[in-house]
């Protein structure tokens, strides 16, 4: 015999959700092993990645790699006639002119007819080359057609009886270096050998390679 539901008798309804809860959980796991991994392992920056996908394609040494993709400049000595001689970095394709200007423009003392004539201003630049502009009372310097650094009319320069513009005309050799030349002379009474250039301050070794063809006693 079936008993009456009483009025207060509630009757409970089956959960919805009861069926995907195994499904939320697995969800919920996987948001959670994301978190940590993103916690705990931080993304390379993208400088990072550009390097390694750079280097992974290359064989070349990486200090190579990044000299060449960031320096875009060149190296140029500049003296003579000009107000701020010296050894300049400047940007990549630059004519002689540009140099011209970063040194401060022509001195005084610049030649300008032997200039017009002699230098090609709108030449482009070599890395590690020598510009000599040309000053009022120069005598001893002659130019090529293929070049604008000038070459003394002998073959070779005496460091025992040179001044310091015939000096200047060396190859990394601006007033600096020449005058030191001159005053190591005078301290030790000439030069002895060509090699004793490498007693004077400033001249190591590669400086030295580059000059002692070029030089007489």
């Amino acid at each position: 015999m079936e008993t009456p539901l009483s009025p207060f008798t509630f009757t409970a309804k089956p959960d919805p959700f009861e069926k995907y809860r195994y499904y939320i959980l697995a969800g919920l796991l996987v948001i959670f092993g994301i978190g940590l991994y993103l916690i705990f392992t931080p993304p390379k920056n993208s400088l990072e990645k550009d390097s390694e996908a750079l280097l992974a394609g290359s064989t070349e040494d990486p200090v190579t790699l990044a000299s060449a993709s960031t320096s875009g400049e060149i190296v140029v000595d500049i003296a003579g006639g000009i107000n701020k001689p010296g050894v300049y970095w400047i940007k990549s394709g630059s004519i002689i002119e540009d140099v011209i200007k970063s040194a401060g423009g022509f001195s005084k003392r610049a030649d300008l007819d032997a200039i017009g004539k002699n230098i090609n201003r709108a030449q482009e630049l070599a890395n590690h080359g020598k510009i000599y502009i040309p000053k009022i009372g120069d005598t001893n310097i002659t130019y090529t057609e293929s070049s604008t650094t000038p070459t003394t009319n002998s073959s070779l320069i005496n460091i025992n009886t040179a001044n310091n513009e015939e000096l200047d005309l060396l190859p990394g050799i601006g007033p600096i270096l020449s005058q030191r030349i001159i005053d190591y002379r005078l301290q030790n009474n000439s030069f002895k050998s060509i090699d004793d250039l490498q007693n004077v301050p400033g001249i190591g070794d590669k400086l030295f390679e580059q000059i002692k063809k070029l030089v007489t006693i």
